[in-house]
């Protein structure tokens, strides 16, 4: 199914949301406030702030040079940065000339680097430092022949590519209005894990991006004096939310060092930040760290966390530090754009039983939520099956997959909503008697380790090519409060040395990515289908860690 076609299956069920063939898209809110705001300040990275004056020079110039391609139209535009200014105002540039963002991170192992560029076809490339450091021979072999880049000076660089340098595009004495775009054109393609070894493209709408954003300002009053946190890798949506809700409304985005990733008390407090929006893991890290005292966050009105389970000690000693501010628990998969669910934590918080987390809550404003069987059959309340959510932040679908965006993205007709395009999230849940839906865990082997996405079937294919075997698990271990601290690895035949097995994994897959442990078996359990039995392996573990107690 052509993607064109999915995204207009999707339109008739966007509840509140008037779809329009044009929009002035994501970067016209900044370009108001760029004309009328211009010494306010936008973007605080690396120690240094940029009002939407300089931000606006810098990401309008870098647009103004990708809309002067002429009849080669710049439709995807590749970030390879980190959390730089360059690759904020990278994607500010892609928008605003009304591009597809692709973000890339330049830790991606040399595979999933080729892997990605060979998918996306990219017509353009921007890059920081860290981003020129990641071209290698073989990178740039798949690399865009266009590259605009953080050097000063322009270049010829290997494979008949050009870099454009920063004095070109920041010298641009006319910057341009942002290009008007069509709803169903993808805002961007963020690749995940994906089952084969291969990272799947989920192609997010402008459409999708913008009724989560006016749900999300409807709730949250984003001012112009706010000050928001930005923690994540660009290549995880909550960048969306931390750039977009921001701009939108005239207010700072403050990155946090790479050296206060994991401890940002500090910085919290520095930077007098009044929304902070991070993973649950951060405050069990922070937490042990004895960084979460009573009171000291008191800057802080709104609080976000979402990725994986919010545990409810987590929320407690979050509330006492920042006593001023609002916690709420949000859910949502990249493929319904960012979050779709939401659950305020209150004096009576909803609470999992027998999970001690917070509960997901209800769907956001316009979204539908229902649980299904293995045959997408809709369940009753208190039934227990996977989650499924309809609406307009619902994606496209995945990128050059259609026979993966047919399977996952069915169309279903419920019995009180009526027919619509449901996303299955592949989530185990239960929704209440009071409406509120429950987080159980993963349908299938999907995980979420320190916050981050992993197909097990991704590592395991790496894994047996690494080991030359046909027969390797993995699984996730320890496990807290339904989110992995680590993988570990079982493989069937007589392996390589442990390192060395590592150190080749360490060149294909993300350093998250890596199990632990790769324990040598001779037998690998199978269940009654013939499949490897993970609750085995589990059991192993279990019975290991009982004996060393």
């Amino acid at each position: 199914m052509a993607r064109e076609r999915v995204a207009t299956l999707l339109f008739p069920y966007a509840y509140k949301l008037r779809v329009i063939s044009m929009s002035s898209g994501l970067s016209q809110p900044f370009y108001n406030h760029y004309l009328n705001n211009p010494a306010r300040p936008a973007l605080f990275v690396e120690g240094q702030f940029y009002t939407y004056g300089e931000l606006g020079k810098l990401g309008g110039g870098m647009a103004s040079f990708l809309l002067a391609q002429g009849h080669d139209r710049v439709e995807r535009v590749g970030i390879l940065a980190r959390r730089s200014a360059e690759a904020m105002a990278g994607i500010l540039a892609a928008v605003w000339a009304g591009a597809t963002f692709v973000p890339l991170n330049p830790k991606y192992p040399e595979e999933r680097l080729i892997s990605i560029l060979r998918q996306s076809r990219l017509d353009a490339l921007i890059l920081d430092e860290d981003g020129m450091q990641a071209l290698t021979d073989r990178v740039m072999a798949h690399s865009p022949k266009l590259l605009l880049g953080p050097r000063l000076e322009e270049r010829p660089m290997g494979a008949g590519a050009y870099l454009i340098g920063r004095q070109t595009f920041a010298g641009v004495k006319t910057i341009p209005p942002p290009v008007p775009i069509a709803g169903e054109a993808s805002a961007y393609i963020l690749f995940t894990s994906g089952t084969t070894g291969v990272p799947k493209g989920v192609m997010v709408t402008n459409t999708n991006v913008t009724h989560f954003l006016q749900v999300s300002q409807a709730r949250y009053r984003i001012s112009p004096d706010d000050r928001l946190s930005q923690q994540s890798e660009i290549t995880f949506d909550h960048i969306v939310f931390d750039l977009f809700m921001a701009w939108g409304a005239g207010a700072s985005v403050h990155v946090v060092p790479e050296t206060m990733v994991m401890a940002p008390a500090e910085f919290i407090r520095r930077q007098g930040l009044t929304v902070w929006f991070g993973v649950p893991s951060g405050i069990a890290f922070l937490n042990s760290m004895r960084l979460l005292r009573p009171g000291y966050f008191p800057s802080l009105r709104l609080s976000l966390f979402a990725g994986e389970p919010l545990p409810k000690e987590s929320a407690d000693a979050w509330q006492a530090a920042a006593p001023n501010s609002r916690i709420d628990n949000l859910y949502g998969p990249t493929e319904v754009t960012v979050d779709c669910l939401w659950q305020p934590y209150t004096e009576s918080p909803a609470i999992t039983p027998n999970r001690g987390v917070v509960a997901i809550g209800r769907p956001y404003d316009g979204m539908r939520a229902a649980i299904v069987d293995a045959e997408n059959t809709f369940l009753h309340q208190g039934q227990t099956g996977e989650l499924a959510v309809c609406g307009p932040q619902v994606a496209a679908g995945y990128w050059d997959n259609p026979e993966l965006t047919a399977q996952r993205y069915p169309r279903l007709d419920h019995p009180e909503f009526g027919a619509g395009i449901w996303y299955l999230t592949g989530d185990l849940s239960y929704q209440d008697e009071t409406g509120i839906f429950h987080y159980l865990g993963r349908v299938d082997n999907q995980v979420k380790v320190l916050g981050q996405r992993v197909e097990l079937e991704d590592v395991e294919f790496h894994l047996r090519e690494v080991c030359q075997t046909d027969l390797a698990a993995v699984i996730a271990w320890p496990m807290h409060h339904g989110a992995a601290q680590g993988l570990i690895a079982f493989v069937a035949d007589a392996i390589p040395d442990q390192r060395q097995v590592k150190e080749l994994l360490r060149h294909r897959v993300l350093a998250y990515m890596i199990p632990r442990r790769i324990i040598p078996i001779e037998q690998m359990p199978l269940n009654l289908n013939g499949k490897v039995d993970r609750k085995a392996l589990v059991a192993m573990l279990e019975a290991e860690q009982l004996q060393h107690a």
